[in-house]
């Protein structure tokens, strides 16, 4: 088991509970999604796994390890996090990509950016070397994260956690970095957080969250089959999203 949560429970403040004895467990290879309404506390359940909020109770274990007595570097070499606003430098690409792997070659370097399609247009731009502005503001936000995913292949962490990773960037750059998900996942622990649920259909395992409990867990086909909360989500956005495309919808 890669991680497990055993009656997790997380507060921002003492009347602000947002995790309620939350248990669940990510086998090692295996492609887990974390799904439900904004504010259920999907996020949160990321923070905390890599550190970044403390102060839980119960227990949250990395590979059989109780996380508070993981060193940070020991985390970020075997954890990596790609959120929904990913953090470019202002530098060359090189640079910014080096950060996942310093000693990586050119190569491998445009190895990384060819599996997220983004070698053609970073060689037109002038090559590893073309300039990225202050919080990547001379690039577009779907190519920011395909840069910032870049970086985290290079770094060939056992486990990855996309927090909300393909949210408010266009349609191209969403499918692209799904692409790259599903890839990874079999030979790499996986974590994808997603408001979005046709991302998660190929996921492992399932759990939906709701108001701070795990509600329903199960893979895709079992969730609409025997899920309530899952599958009237799932049937709201496929809805939307035919509308979206002017599809006619049945009344």
């Amino acid at each position: 088991v890669a991680i497990a949560l055993n009656n997790l429970n997380f507060a921002y403040s003492e009347d602000k509970n947002i995790l309620k004895g939350v248990s669940f467990k990510v086998k090692n290879g295996e492609f887990t999604s974390i799904v439900g309404e904004s504010g259920c506390g999907k996020s949160t359940i990321a923070g905390l796994i890599m550190g970044h909020l403390k102060g839980y109770k119960g227990n949250l274990y990395i590979n059989g390890v109780e996380t508070n007595s993981i060193s940070e570097e020991i985390k970020m070499k075997n954890i990596t996090l790609i959120s929904h606003d990913s953090f470019i430098f202002k530098g060359t690409v090189r640079e910014n990509l080096l950060m996942g792997k310093i000693d990586a070659t050119d190569e491998e370097l445009l190895e990384a950016l060819d599996k997220v399609k983004l070698k053609d247009f970073i060689l037109s731009e002038g090559g590893l070397d073309f300039k990225i502005l202050e919080q990547g503001n001379n690039i577009s936000g779907g190519q920011k994260q395909r840069l910032a995913l870049a970086r985290a292949l290079l770094k060939d962490s056992n486990i990855y956690i996309f927090d909300e990773a393909t949210s408010n960037i266009d349609v191209e750059s969403e499918n692209l970095i799904m692409e790259v998900i599903n890839n990874l996942a079999g030979s790499k622990t996986i974590i994808l957080i997603s408001h979005r649920l046709a991302n998660v259909v190929k996921s492992d395992i399932i759990y939906v969250m709701q108001e701070g409990i795990i509600k329903e867990s199960g893979n895709h086909e079992e969730l609409i089959t025997n899920g309530v909360v899952y599958k009237k989500m799932y049937e709201q956005q496929e809805e939307l999203e035919r509308f979206g495309r002017g599809e006619v919808i049945d009344a």
